[in-house]
């Protein structure tokens, strides 16, 4: 995370005690898995710290599949996140719809005297009619009703001018989102582009799920209210980008951690012929990660 914005959470936290930012914490915890919202700004603070490190590393692992283009959306923005994970993008114009102003307050805050051109709008997306050429949804959909995400991703598809990209937690419920959010867009006419290597129907099954991970380093103040010991956290996150565009994708999805053996490594893959196991020797099996794209 950009060291400028780990300076500015901690000075906001600095505000409080030790004591009520791990309370707000458990708070927050707690309404995360049960999809409330966050309403005090002590809990938005905690946010900041305990949350906004894991999403921009996810984000930044998920857009660094395409070439990102220069307008985008993002619907649900929460504090900007994802203004700090296309640090180093050539964006143009990032509009960031959020309808709660105190997370929007603490947006504008964390970027004050940073070169970042960006507009924030306090509506709803379905009121919202401006284009981009990528509209993002990153933890966002989970907050409407699960029968109104159609409508959603159905208005997305008229108004994006190429890229839709869905980012949800690492769940069996997150990638269920997913999977039907994927049915709807290729039913559309989109293109896939990342995770899934193929247009075909989605070949995983119950009870496992497509997801993936991030890791990042921990700041001793995210350690202290995460309750960690390890110098890291691992985000587990599913995600799904689609493109008007036509795109052919090709070669493998690494699905885990390749099971390490003597002289050899056991990789499950996501190929255009279904799920695969395969199995590597020599030196090309030390490159073989989870998430990664495998071209033979």
């Amino acid at each position: 995370m950009n060291s400028n914005l780990e300076e500015r959470i901690a000075t906001l936290c600095a505000r409080y005690g030790q004591r009520e930012l791990l309370k707000a914490a458990e708070d927050l915890s707690s309404r995360y898995q049960c999809k409330k919202s966050h309403h005090t700004d002590l809990h938005r603070i905690v946010y900041l710290a305990t949350r906004m490190p894991a999403t921009c590393a996810v984000l930044k692992k998920v857009f660094s599949e395409i070439s990102v283009p220069k307008t985008i959306l993002d619907c649900g923005a929460g504090p900007g996140t994802s203004i700090w994970a296309l640090f180093d993008f050539p964006i143009i114009s990032l509009t960031l719809l959020e309808k709660d102003l105190e997370f929007v307050k603490l947006g504008k805050k964390l970027l004050e005297s940073q070169p970042f051109e960006v507009t924030w709008k306090t509506q709803n997306f379905l009121t919202f009619m401006e284009k981009a050429e990528l509209i993002l949804f990153s933890y966002s959909l989970n907050e409407i009703p699960q029968e109104n995400i159609p409508e959603v991703i159905q208005k997305a598809y008229f108004q994006t001018e190429n890229y839709i990209v869905v980012v949800e937690p690492g769940t069996p419920d997150g990638f269920e989102r997913i999977r039907e959010i994927r049915s709807q867009l290729l039913q559309l006419g989109m293109s896939l582009h990342a995770p899934c290597p193929h247009h075909n129907t989605c070949p995983m099954a119950s009870p496992d799920w497509c997801h993936f991970s991030a890791r990042l380093p921990r700041t001793s103040l995210h350690r202290i209210l995460k309750k960690g010991t390890l110098g890291h956290e691992d985000e587990k996150y599913s995600y799904l980008i689609a493109s008007k565009k036509p795109h052919n994708p090709h070669g493998s999805r690494i699905l885990r951690h390749p099971l390490i053996r003597k002289g050899h490594s056991i990789v499950d893959l996501c190929t255009g012929s279904g799920l695969q196991q395969k199995t590597f020797t020599g030196k090309e099996r030390k490159n073989l990660h989870w998430g990664d794209l495998y071209t033979s």
